[in-house]
């Protein structure tokens, strides 16, 4: 999506110019755009089937957090503090942050390593702002909360990739 005020090609969907700031909520979409780019700018993240959340207390180890993650099979868990969404801590923070540097893992908190205030989503919101949040942030998680900030789930790349799998390639 082209910025009126500056020219900058944004995501489409993308409710500010990444260059200038200008709001991009009113701008009309082209009538070149493509199938996907109109469902990315109308569909919601509830198409995607979000996965229910892994939350851990601040203070929580990293240990705790890891088996938490490791049961579930998900990549990542939500750090929050009285229910409310503080941080995030994914597989990549494990492999980066964890590995081969912390050797105690049973008592170093895991918000030492976790990812603070992360860029949310919440129900409602189209997937072309999650895809915005994930690609200008590189997030391949991407919290969704409600209005009081407490953790309701998570969307996945891997989520988004089904979807864009599903809507862009052709049926064979």
């Amino acid at each position: 999506m082209k910025c009126p005020a500056c020219g900058f090609e944004n995501l489409p969907g993308a409710e500010a110019c990444e260059a200038c700031g200008s709001d991009l909520t009113t701008v009309e979409a082209g009538e070149s755009e493509l199938p996907i780019q109109q469902a990315l700018a109308e569909d919601t993240i509830d198409r995607l089937f979000p996965y229910p959340p892994i939350t851990v207390e601040v203070g929580a180890s990293i240990a705790v957090t890891l088996r938490a993650m490791q049961e579930k099979r998900f990549g990542c868990a939500m750090v929050v503090r009285n229910g409310k969404l503080v941080g995030i801590v994914t597989e990549r923070d494990m492999l980066y942050k964890v590995a081969n540097r912390v050797t105690k893992l049973e008592s170093t908190p895991v918000d030492t390593i976790m990812t603070p205030n992360p860029g949310v989503v919440r129900h409602g919101d189209t997937l072309a702002k999650a895809l915005n949040l994930m690609a200008m942030h590189k997030y391949r998680h991407v919290p969704i909360v409600d209005d009081e900030e407490k953790p309701l789930g998570f969307l996945s790349s891997k989520g988004i990739f089904k979807y864009l799998c599903q809507h862009a390639l052709p049926a064979a």
